[in-house]
């Protein structure tokens, strides 16, 4: 069975099915270093658990975050990240009958068409396999922040009405029925530059991403179809300037034109149906016997699956959003790139400062893994014995930085200062006062060579 990866640069595998023994996902593509909180990543599982609440499913999963690697101490490691959840409260019992009587409006019958069989749960098809998704999801949103990148998500309509959504869904649930809804996702601090033309647009992968969610039938982005009875003049967002960038005063292309975001809130919306396993009686057909049957179906399900897949949807969103976001970055591209090139028409001046202020993040981002690691290096020599202390060691380090500062054809006194800064830094937090070093030049000015 293939299809269980999604992403390119930012990957993600979710595995496990609903009455196996885990769910959850293998991440590829995080750096190390980043912070990841797992009570962040409990958190958005708490969003999409079932039993706590009427108007969801009654099966009692606690949904316990299981961090297995690629996460160390809070932080990435640079490897796959696996996280998973232990299925305790799955009834096999349930659903004997529906092992040879596919129900209607379920993947059971394509599932059985395909594969020969039908699989207790729904199998890789039942909502529990988004558990992996939400896993997945919450470690992408914590990096998307760290962008100014949020993503949230609502319920705009159940059963076709904007209020009273609870009592719809009780009305139903009181009736053995199910009813479906509209679901909104709202992605602000989206910087332009995102996507490409034609096949791996962000609208293209966003509906991708979302309509790979079981029960979602429709996907529509800014206006969407209201924009099929708007006329031209109505749908086309004036452009503006506002800070210096291009801005428009109305959003109803939903932050992407040509498959490329232009800063604006990425805005998109999803149909959900009503879920297929309902109490009252259908008509399917026996597969033992190839003759009519009737079918009631058991166990715990959602009146409508709206409530529970606001954070799967979430998810799915910033999972897109992070990989495009690794894409631009690796291509060295647009806003999110070396500079904010995306926005045509700009102030030449003030592009040149937001590639500067790009650029001084990535700085201090270096500088902040750098001191970690000197913490981490100078509590191992402690734990050691060993002395803080290595003149040769801090001899190699600036002349690593020389030569490397003179392949990018940057002064040495320039490089010299910069390290002399950081080393007396590196000094301070391992708790050693001692004046930095000049390999190139110091002993002819009497000054010392690098301690630190």
């Amino acid at each position: 069975m293939n299809g269980n990866s999604f992403g390119s640069l930012f990957r993600v595998t979710t595995f496990g099915e609903s009455h196996g023994d885990f769910v959850g996902s293998v991440i590829e593509g995080v750096p190390a270093g980043f912070r990841i909180s797992p009570v962040e990543i409990q958190r958005e599982l708490c969003r999409r658990r079932p039993g706590y609440g009427r108007t969801v499913s009654q099966r009692r999963e606690p949904d316990i975050l299981e961090v297995v690697s690629g996460i160390a101490r809070g932080r990435t490691t640079g490897g796959p990240i696996r996280l998973l959840v232990k299925n305790r409260d799955a009834r096999a019992s349930d659903y004997d009958e529906i092992l040879h009587k596919p129900r209607p409006g379920h993947a059971d019958m394509a599932h059985y068409l395909k594969y020969g069989r039908i699989t207790a749960g729904g199998g890789r098809s039942s909502g529990r396999e988004t558990v992996g998704r939400v896993l997945a999801g919450a470690v992408a949103k914590q990096l998307l922040a760290r962008e100014g990148i949020t993503v949230a998500g609502r319920i705009l309509e159940v059963h076709g009405k904007r209020t009273g959504h609870e009592r719809i869904i009780l009305g139903a649930k009181a009736k053995k029925d199910s009813v479906g809804g509209v679901v909104e996702i709202i992605a602000d601090g989206v910087p332009p530059g995102l996507g490409e033309p034609v096949f791996d647009g962000l609208d293209a992968e966003l509906a991708r991403a979302l309509m790979s969610i079981g029960s979602v039938k429709g996907v529509e982005i800014g206006a969407g179809f209201r924009s099929t009875r708007m006329r031209g003049s109505e749908h086309n967002d004036p452009i503006v300037v506002k800070g210096g960038r291009l801005k428009t005063t109305t959003n109803n292309a939903g932050g992407i034109l040509g498959g490329i975001s232009n800063g604006m809130p990425v805005v998109c919306r999803m149909a959900v149906k009503p879920t297929s396993s309902i109490g009252l009686e259908q008509d399917t057909v026996d597969l033992v016997t190839l003759k009519p049957a009737k079918l009631t179906v058991k166990g715990r399900h959602d009146p409508c699956i709206c409530t529970r897949i606001v954070p799967v949807a979430e998810a799915m969103v910033a999972m897109t959003l992070l990989d495009h976001l690794f894409k631009a970055r690796k291509a060295g591209i647009g806003a999110v790139g070396p500079g904010k090139e995306a926005a045509k028409g700009e102030n030449p001046l003030v592009a040149l400062r937001e590639k500067v202020k790009h650029h001084d993040r990535e700085m201090v981002r270096i500088l902040k893994k750098r001191m970690e690691l000197t913490g981490e290096i100078g509590r191992l020599k402690k734990a050691s014995g060993l002395a803080v202390k290595d003149p040769a060691v801090e001899r190699a380090v600036l002349k690593n930085a020389l030569d490397a500062g003179r392949e990018l054809g940057l002064s040495p006194r320039l490089v010299e200062r910069v390290l002399r800064t950081v080393v007396a830094e590196s000094r301070r937090r391992q708790g050693i006062a001692r004046k930095a070093p000049n390999v190139s030049g110091a002993r002819r000015r009497g000054r010392r060579p690098i301690q630190g």
